[in-house]
């Protein structure tokens, strides 16, 4: 089967054309808005590109808030056969600026945005009857195989990476979404991951509206807020972070340890019962939830797996997916209540995975081969490196099972991911700080899922040097790429080919530390 996403995606909202597509938490009230109005919109934004001369294959830029204007925006490019190229409205203005010179849309697209760009189209819930009327003698674009999204996934101060995904590439995990658990239109999803990223693109857009499922914005991502959402707007899809089960749990956790011996009692009584059955006695724990959870899925970083343990002793159905960008993204995604809590669970439908060059316990470099890898990067010397027979390297370390689930051990890249599931990529940083010149050199590595720096320094005080650099640094940083926390040295050790000894940067920020 092969569409464009918005050919996969019109036929449901048509369908369901009267029934909520979105409810947008806001603090000055809160909007409700139908398929109708998504879909009248999408053909008004449609006939605005038209308009300024993007055709197929021309690339869109888009930067917005999560809401239903970044989903009308999207949708009206996919219509065209037009790429769309997200930007995280998040990002600092250097980072804005260096991906868009780096991904040149013939137009940007943008809502609740600052942004200055010669060729800028706002994105509203419009809806003009002669626009409609003209948009729909058009017939929309429908070849799965085109690129859908070019997606700039290295961070912003150092050599673009950019993924090219087809629609198929996209399609194929929302297809095997609806594999995973029994989704309908009735399901109630809320928007947490950031839509310019791929789980947001995939999971939290594209599945709801190929459903007909209501989506719903919080007010803030404020941990109080979204338990809020989640208990009266009765969530049944939730995909975060683990951050924010991790939130959950402690929360959890503080009321049971201050409920008295009766609540004790009762958790026990949940924990005895078989897994697939807890949820028969824990009603009063799935109502601060809104009582209708279905499923609820945590990604982007790595999750504990005493966290999932939790979550299943109280029969609350948490599970942890593994993906990348470049597999559109997701890849493995554990079963319900899976024993390998530790694991990133077995292959979606249609995905096969391979352990290459395994050592004595079974780790290797993990391949992934599938309908979601990206057609390629648009750098030729990256896809030598990256994809081989239609497998994809992912530079990650693992082991697979007798059972076929797939257990993370390692990262051979040197990604570093957040608690909150941002990506930092330490060469880019590394960049960025050694272009002042009073730098030496600067390798960055990880303590506490942060980026930190070890640096050599010029000057009568290198203290206050690094001090004056870091602070510029991280004014032209996001925060989840600030450094807080860095070490001096004369000089970083290197291997014999002249390469920074990364295994050593750890160490020798420990010692080095400035306090």
């Amino acid at each position: 089967m092969s569409h464009n996403l918005w050919a996969l995606v019109e036929p449901s909202m048509r369908k369901n054309a009267d029934r909520l597509a979105w409810v947008c938490r806001e603090r000055n009230g809160r909007r409700e808005i139908t398929y109708q109005q998504i879909m009248d919109a999408i053909l008004c934004t449609a006939q605005d590109l038209r308009n300024a001369g993007v055709g197929p294959g021309q690339t869109v830029g888009i930067t917005a808030p999560n809401g239903p204007e970044w989903t009308v925006g999207t949708f009206a490019a996919f219509r065209l056969g037009a790429i769309v190229a997200p930007i995280h409205i998040g990002n600092s203005d250097h980072e804005i600026a260096a991906q868009i010179e780096a991904i040149s849309p013939q137009v940007m697209l943008t809502h609740d945005s600052q942004l200055e760009h010669a060729h800028l189209i706002p994105i509203s819930l419009q809806n003009d009857p002669a626009k409609i009327k003209a948009e729909l003698e058009i017939p929309a674009a429908d070849d799965g195989e085109e690129v859908a999204v070019r997606i700039y996934t290295s961070g912003s101060t150092g050599t673009p990476k950019v993924a090219r995904l087809s629609h198929n590439n996209l399609a194929s995990n929302v297809f095997a979404a609806v594999k995973l658990e029994s989704f309908d239109h009735n399901d109630h999803f809320i928007s947490l991951l950031p839509f310019s990223h791929c789980m947001g693109i995939t999971g939290n857009v594209t599945l709801p509206y190929y459903l007909g499922a209501r989506l719903v914005s919080p007010k803030v991502l404020a941990a109080n807020e979204i338990l809020a959402a989640l208990e009266e707007e009765k969530i049944t899809v939730l995909i975060a972070v683990p951050r924010l089960f991790r939130n959950i749990m402690l929360g959890l956790e503080k009321k049971f340890s201050s409920g008295g011996k009766a609540l004790d009692i009762y958790r026990k009584i949940i924990k005895a019962l078989p897994k697939r059955t807890r949820h028969l006695l824990n009603g009063p724990i799935r109502k601060k939830f809104g009582g209708q959870i279905k499923i609820w899925v945590s990604g982007g970083s790595h999750l504990d797996g005493r966290i999932s343990k939790y979550y299943h002793d109280l029969g609350l159905p948490l599970r942890q997916g593994y993906g990348l960008t470049e597999t559109s993204p997701l890849s493995c995604v554990q079963d319900a209540f899976d024993d390998a809590v530790d694991s990133v669970g077995k292959p979606i439908d249609g995905v096969e995975v391979k352990v290459v060059d395994p050592d004595e316990n079974g780790n290797g470099e993990l391949w992934i081969k599938g309908p979601n890898v990206m057609i390629g990067y648009e750098d030729e010397e990256q896809n030598r490196k990256a994809l081989e027979n239609g497998w994809f390297k992912t530079g990650d370390i693992a082991k697979v099972d007798d059972q076929g689930r797939v257990t993370l051990t390692g990262r051979s890249k040197r990604l570093i991911v957040t608690e909150a599931g941002k990506n930092v990529y330490p060469e880019e940083l590394e960049t960025l700080l050694e272009r002042d010149p009073m730098i030496k050199e600067a390798g960055v590595t990880e303590v506490d899922m942060k980026p930190v720096c070890v640096m050599s320094v010029d000057g009568d005080d290198p203290v206050e040097e690094a001090k004056r650099v870091l602070k510029a640094f991280n004014q032209l940083v996001s925060k989840h790429n600030q450094i807080t926390r860095f070490a001096l040295i004369d000089e970083i050790p290197r291997t014999p080919l002249g390469k920074m000894a990364l295994q050593q940067l750890p160490v020798i920020f420990e010692s080095n530390e400035v306090r």
